[in-house]
This record gives C-alpha cells, structure tokens and sequence, in this order.
C-alpha cells in the first residue's frame, strides 16, 4: 500500500524535496568552505602593499679633489675593492713629500742634537770628576792643618808650616767652590731631545694622515652592488662626505610588507613567505620572515627616523599597517629592483 502511495505521489513533491536537500547540502558546503578560508586567511595573512627593498650606501669619497677618472657606469655591477673613481693624486703626493721631508729633517736634526748631548754629558761628566778631585784635595789640605796645628805648641813645626797648612786650605776650599760651580754649569748645559722627539711624532702622524689621503684618492667599492644614480663625469670636482652616486648591496634582498596591525598576531620571525613580483607573476618567490617593525609614523605625527605609512581612509579609524622584512631566499639578480611592487603571503602555519 505504502509503496502504492509513494508511486501516485506527483512528481512536484519529489522535486521540492531534492531540491530542499541539495540547498541543503550547498549551505553546509559554503559554511565549510568560508570556515576554511577564514582559518586560512588567519593563518596566511597577504598583502599587495609591499615592495622590494635592498640595503644601500651613498658612496663619498674621504678627500676633496677633482675627479680624474670614473671606472663605473651607471646602473653596473660591481665587486668589492672594484675601483670606481680616481681623484686627481698629484696634491696628496706633493703633501706626502713635504710630510716624509719633515720628517726626514727632524731625524738629522736629532741625530745632530744627540751628538750634541752627548759632548756636553761629556763635559759635564769630567766637571763632575774636577769636583770629585778638588774635594779630595781640600780634605788633604785640611787634615793636614788638622795634624800640624796641635804641634805648633810643641815646637814641632814652625808657625810657618802651619800658616802654609791653612793657606792650602784655604786654596783647595776656593777650588773646590769653583769645581762644583762649575760641574753644576755644565749640567745645566746639557740639553736633550724631547722637543725634537715630539715634534718627529707629529710629523710622522702627518706623513701617515698623508699617506691615507693618497690611499683613499682612490674609492673603492666596500661590497659587491649596483651602481645607481651616477650623473657626473670626468672632471667633476668632488667633495669629501658628499655622496657621488648610491651603491646598492646586491647580495641580500628583501620585501618590506605593511601587514594590518590585527594580522600581525599571525606574523613571526622565521615564517616561511611567497613573495609574487608583478612583473613577473608567474615565478613567486620564497623568503622567511626577518623582523617585524617595532614602531612607524602616523600622519599626524610621530618620533624622528620611523618609517611612514599611512592610512588610506580617513572617515574611519582603520587598523595600523607596520612593516615586516622579509629576507628573499635565491633572489635572481636580473629581476631584483628596489621599490618594486610585490605581493606577499605568510605561511604562519607552516612553522
């Protein structure tokens, strides 16, 4: 009876209960699917605001002179200790001349003083032995008087003997004020040649300082990098602290991405990232995560030497970006350009 009843029942029925289960079923698919991408999304935060970033240097010479040669082109490769410009070496070799001559000259001077000095310790050193000897006579002299004088009273020796005893004293005492006055002149004389010994140090602290000017008349290149923003020629004068032109580091390459301040709790030095280049969309990149940055200027103000980013609405308050740096794994160098757009994902949970 029942499977009677199920064979009259109309056909609209069986259709309004396929198509209940089958709405049914796309209801449940799309809440899975939307609770996939959420847990995706948490967990692999993506952003198009990001670009490629390599360190660089301004590349300024340590002396000031005119350029004689340039050794780069603009946009060139280079290695490091590569020559890249030449100053005009003529007046740092006349200065390291005039600085060795000086010093040359204060070495003879010294060795002339020195010669010098040594005559006149010489001379002091032979008043010093007058002095010894006159002391020797005055104490003969005086013990002489010393012995005679008791003996005057004796009739041993004649008063004569005894005024000759005193006399002699009297003489060697007298020599021996003009020895030791003497002795102390000739010390006194005696010079040295500290003056001299300062001043070669100083000029043998020129002569080095004029040995690096001509050293560093040459600039060389301090790491291997890219030539960017030459537009000088032969001939320019240059100046010593102002850059001539910028060298980019070309080992390392990184993607700088302003991630959401609410996306960053699934950001984490060490993550894995994809990096798609938009010249090139077709071959993603690989990196990890470097650093996440500590702290950026708002538009409306903000602490000196912070990294700006701002907020692109501004009739309601949106969530702060803050750069994260990703180091590029195996960048190819013949697609690597700074400021240039990508898109990054990181894969927060494949840690």
């Amino acid at each position: 009876m029942a499977g009677l009843e199920a064979e009259t029942r109309p056909p609209s029925a069986v259709k309004r209960l396929l198509g209940k289960a089958f709405a049914a079923v796309v209801v449940l698919l799309a809440i899975g699917l939307g609770a996939a991408v959420l847990v995706r999304i948490d967990s692999r935060p993506r952003t198009h605001d990001a670009f490629l970033y390599a360190d660089s240097a301004g590349l300024a010479p340590e002396v000031s002179g005119r350029i004689l040669s340039l050794k780069v082109r603009d946009n060139q490769r280079v290695t490091k200790g590569q020559v890249l410009v030449v100053i005009d070496p003529e007046p740092f070799e006349l200065r390291l001349r005039q600085a060795r001559a000086q010093v040359a000259a204060l070495k003879a001077q010294i060795a002339l003083t020195g010669r010098q000095v040594a005559g006149q310790s010489s001379g002091a050193d032979a008043a010093a032995t007058q002095v010894g000897r006159a002391r020797t006579q005055y104490k003969l002299a005086q013990d002489t008087l010393d012995r005679l004088s008791p003996l005057l009273g004796k009739g041993y020796v004649t008063a004569q003997q005894v005024d000759e005893a005193r006399t002699n004293v009297q003489t060697a005492a007298a020599a021996l004020t003009a020895a030791t006055q003497q002795a102390q002149q000739a010390r006194q004389m005696v010079g040295d040649t500290d003056s001299l010994e300062a001043q070669l140090a100083g000029a043998e602290a020129s002569e080095a300082l004029a040995e690096r000017d001509l050293r560093l008349s040459t600039v060389v290149a301090p790491f291997d990098g890219l030539v960017v923003g030459l537009d000088i020629a032969d001939g320019a004068y240059a100046v010593a602290g102002h850059p001539l032109f910028t060298l980019v580091k070309a080992d390392e390459w990184y993607a700088v991405a302003n991630f959401r301040e609410t996306e960053l709790s699934a950001v984490a030095a060490g993550d894995d990232a994809t990096i798609w280049m938009m010249m090139d969309n077709g071959h993603p990149l690989q990196g990890k995560v470097d650093s996440i940055g500590w702290g950026v200027r708002p538009e409306d103000g903000g602490g000196p030497s912070l990294p700006t980013v701002g907020r692109t609405l501004s009739w309601v308050v949106v969530a702060q970006r803050f750069p994260v740096r990703i180091r590029l794994t195996a960048p190819p160098d013949s697609r690597m350009r700074i400021g240039e757009t990508v898109t990054v994902m990181v894969r927060h949970d494949r840690r």
